[in-house]
């Protein structure tokens, strides 16, 4: 007997093959009818699974986002000091943005569109984000590391002035910066900060 071949789910092979041509070609230079025919479909049966190329780039946005989202879940769920915890989260929010937006142009492209329109999907992240920083201030101040705050108020602030190490423009222009400020610098910054408040 023949083992039958593994059925692919139509819409994750939309969303693999419209990433790819998003990363190679650019978002801009990609059409709904360049992904149909790569992923052998019609437009027709493309638009039954995505109403829009914008909605096609919101779901790829939240599948390069998911996985930033899972290490740092871990790192503000893990088992040690609230600064330290910080600072990794920091690190890793940093080494991200390089990685995965200034590595790869193209993407970089894809998520600077994605900002600017305000995507429920970058919005939700965002917003997710918010709560793992806010996880980590709140441990701090039970522990006596932090000074007693408001600590969704707190997470909000921080989360603002964490641009600089984030936001895909931004990182890009500040690269050949010699005076640009770390993400350790940062992070010892807003310790003191947290600790002091």
């Amino acid at each position: 007997m023949t083992a039958q071949p593994a059925q692919i789910d139509p819409r994750q092979k939309i969303l693999t093959e419209a990433e790819r041509l998003f990363r190679h070609y650019g978002y801009s230079k990609t059409t709904m009818a360049d992904i149909a025919q790569a992923c052998r479909m019609s437009p027709a049966n493309l638009y039954r699974f995505f109403e829009s190329k914008s909605a096609l780039m919101e779901a790829i946005c939240g599948m390069v986002t998911g996985s930033a989202e899972q290490r740092l879940a871990e790192i503000a769920a893990a088992d040690e000091p609230a600064s330290r915890r910080l600072e990794r989260f920091i690190e890793e929010i940093y080494q991200h943005t390089l990685e995965n937006l200034l590595d790869h142009r193209k993407v970089h492209e894809m998520v600077v569109v994605a900002m600017e329109e305000q995507w429920h999907a970058i919005k939700a992240h965002l917003d997710r984000v918010c709560g793992h920083l806010q996880k980590i201030i709140e441990d701090g101040i039970a522990s006596g590391e932090f000074a007693k705050q408001d600590p969704a108020r707190a997470a909000r602030c921080a989360q603002s002035s964490m641009a600089f190490l984030c936001h895909p423009v931004i990182v890009a222009q500040k690269l050949d910066d010699a005076d640009r400020t770390t993400p350790k610098e940062f992070a010892e910054f807003l310790i003191k900060a947290l600790k002091g408040a």
